[in-house]
């Protein structure tokens, strides 16, 4: 077996017709094992273990492939995705139409497994159910053509995105770099009214035909038309209902009812902030307060009331201190894990580290891979890859990526983070901790290979320790090693729900256009993308002139391409845990006084939630841990509302 050390490549090295070379020989064997496996005898040692441990080996040969695609990007790599689209599809299709696996799984469903073998089962009867293993043989062949034209669509639509992300607003003649959002962070630095208008138009205005090599209009019609029609020829009155098949969300309803009861209570709130924020433009001279002011004046306004600026904080929040001193020290408290750097191995590029993983009985937990800056081709936004999946197979070993994308610090100098950056690092680690404790005895089941609106949990839970006190007097320090001022630490625990209204209110609306788009509850034709867009804002109560979604439809990749589409709720339906488990630990703060931060409070979360994966179902991890089901005013509670 190789150790994480030589699994994990050199990307600095590596050739997009080498990689292209090594997924088709996967794909190759991927398939040799599956005709191997149909005529396999259904027990676990005989057909379940050898369909886990092909699959597995076959995700990680993938997993080196799109995350070079998404990670490093440019013209070769985009190739090679778009290469990969058929053989993919046709081998998903192959597996998930496959009768003699299928009867397999069948067998086994009947047969006295151990629970994590009987869900691990149960789970992949469902995949094939909704994956067209009961459909004719005509209509099995209209399914491919539909994925085919879906994975196609879908990557072109990336792709253009990607593009966008290259072209920042110009203005006089100054460059304002736009984020994968709507609200570009450069407004809050703009101080003419003009200026941050035209910034704004450039940003919400981006996929709608200025540019036609980015127009993604087009692309928008054609996937949401032919993911209905798919989701009708499985059975299933929309997208978004077939999605939620296999999601812990009860119903496209209940999801609804969601985002549209925290949707209208933040808009209250919105309202309410405007008042304030209105006076202080009228107070600049401008008439009326329009979108592309809110971010200055939130932020003025943040400023004013709480003195906190991001110029008074990011002198004590240097990158990588961040991260070795916040991130994983409180990791260490919590759960008993260590990070060392490992300066003789390559991550990403030369701006990326790689850290060792280990228990405190020695054992090693894998690799680390911090990759935080943006370049030409990268895509946009912040996420975890998972290049080794750590299960008992290969000793509980994974080798886990983080990306984001922060501005790179001029040559020499060091890079200091905003505070949500700093939240971003602490959240993509949370999923990392997912797939580092994992505990499940086949890959299939490990870390984050959960339903998507449970997967946001971990991640989200991780980031109130970016507050705590002890955890900040560890990272949060200036170049003379001063911690911190209390004064200011205060005034960053009192800014938590600051601002929450109108994130929330952007969050929401995007949310609720993802389930609408799925939804084909109005026809539309090609040219009227706008109109529906605003329809569904209107339908959802959420079409509100000073708060644009924070995705609109032609930027949206979580709808558009392949991981979220009908799922931009998950993040939501997740917090629901997130505010039940955060109040949890607030009780632990009553027998140790630091918040939770302990070894007890970690091990109880890792024993119910972190180290069971998806061993069981994972609503039942959660009832685990609390011993009852979330509240949705969990989400109203934490957010301040």
């Amino acid at each position: 077996m190789n150790t994480v050390e030589q699994l994990l490549p050199d990307f600095t090295k590596l050739d997009a017709d080498q990689v292209r070379e090594q997924v088709f020989a996967a794909i190759e064997t991927y398939e040799q094992a599956i005709t191997e496996l149909e005529a396999a005898e259904p027990t676990v040692a005989n057909f379940l273990v050898p369909f886990d441990e092909a699959t597995g080996e076959y995700d990680r040969v993938l997993g080196v492939a799109f995350t070079a695609i998404s990670s490093i990007g440019g013209p070769q790599w985009n190739q090679l995705e778009s290469d990969l689209n058929e053989p993919l599809t046709k081998l998903g299709l192959r597996i998930d139409t496959s009768d003699a696996l299928y009867e397999r799984f069948k067998t086994l469903a009947q047969q006295d497994l151990d629970e994590e073998s009987a869900h691990y089962v149960r789970t992949e009867l469902k995949d094939f159910e909704v994956g067209g293993i009961t459909l004719s043989k005509p209509d099995r062949a209209k399914l491919e053509q539909l994925d085919l034209k879906i994975a196609d669509l879908t990557t072109e639509y990336s792709q253009r995105v990607k593009t966008m992300l290259t072209k920042p607003a110009v203005v006089d003649g100054q460059e304002y770099p736009l984020n994968n959002f709507t609200m570009p962070l450069a407004l809050v630095q703009v101080p003419q009214a003009s200026v941050r208008a035209q910034i704004l138009e450039a940003s919400t205005s981006r996929g709608w035909g200025a540019d036609p090599a980015t127009d993604t209009r087009e692309l928008v019609q054609q996937i949401t038309q032919l993911r209905d029609t798919r989701a009708k020829l499985l059975g299933f009155d929309s997208h978004a209902a077939l999605v939620l098949e296999t999601e812990t969300a009860t119903s496209t309803a209940a999801v609804r009812d969601l985002l549209q009861m925290v949707g209208t209570q933040a808009l209250k709130r919105v309202e309410e902030e405007a008042q304030t924020l209105q006076a202080d433009a009228q107070a600049d001279g401008l008439e009326e307060l329009r979108a592309s002011d809110w971010s200055y004046y939130e932020q003025r306004r943040k400023h004013h009331e709480l003195g906190l600026s991001d110029e008074a904080l990011s002198p004590y929040l240097e990158l990588w201190h961040v991260l070795e001193k916040g991130v994983f020290y409180a990791a260490q408290k919590l759960y008993g894990i260590t990070l060392e750097h490992r300066p003789d191995l390559t991550g990403i590029d030369e701006s990326s580290r790689v850290y060792e993983v280990s228990r405190e009985d020695g054992q090693t937990l894998g690799l680390f891979v911090a990759d935080p800056y943006t370049r030409d081709g990268k895509s946009g936004g912040a996420w975890m890859n998972e290049l080794v999946t750590g299960y008992a197979g290969n000793n509980y070993q994974s080798i886990i990526i983080n990306c984001a994308n922060f501005t790179p610090p001029e040559p020499g100098h060091e890079k200091h983070l905003v505070w949500d950056e700093v939240e971003t690092c602490f959240h993509e680690f949370g999923h990392a901790l997912h797939g580092f404790l994992s505990q499940t005895r086949y890959h299939g089941t490990g870390g984050t290979n959960v339903p998507r609106d449970f997967v946001e949990f971990p991640s989200q839970l991780n980031e109130m320790w970016a507050f705590n006190p002890s955890v900040i007097a560890s990272y949060a320090r200036n170049k003379d090693g001063e911690v911190l001022p209390e004064d200011l630490r205060v005034k960053l625990a009192a800014s938590k729900s600051f601002g929450q209204p109108y994130s929330t209110a952007e969050y929401c609306a995007a949310a609720l256009l993802d389930q609408y788009w799925y939804s084909r509850e109005r026809d539309r034709g090609p040219a009227e993308v706008e109109a529906y867009e605003q329809w569904a804002l209107q339908q959802a109560g959420m079409n509100h002139p000073l708060v644009p979604p924070r995705y609109r439809t032609t930027y949206f990749p979580h709808a558009f391409t392949v991981g979220y589409d009908a799922g931009y709720y998950s993040y939501m339906w997740s917090e629901m845990l997130v505010g039940e488990v955060e109040q949890w630990f607030a009780a632990h703060e009553h027998t140790s006084g630091d918040g939770g931060l302990n070894r007890e409070a970690g091990q109880q979360l890792e024993r119910a939630v972190l180290s069971r994966g998806n061993s069981r179902e994972p609503m039942d991890s959660f009832r685990a841990l609390l011993g009852r089901d979330p509240r949705p005013e969990a989400v109203v509670q934490r957010r301040g509302l």
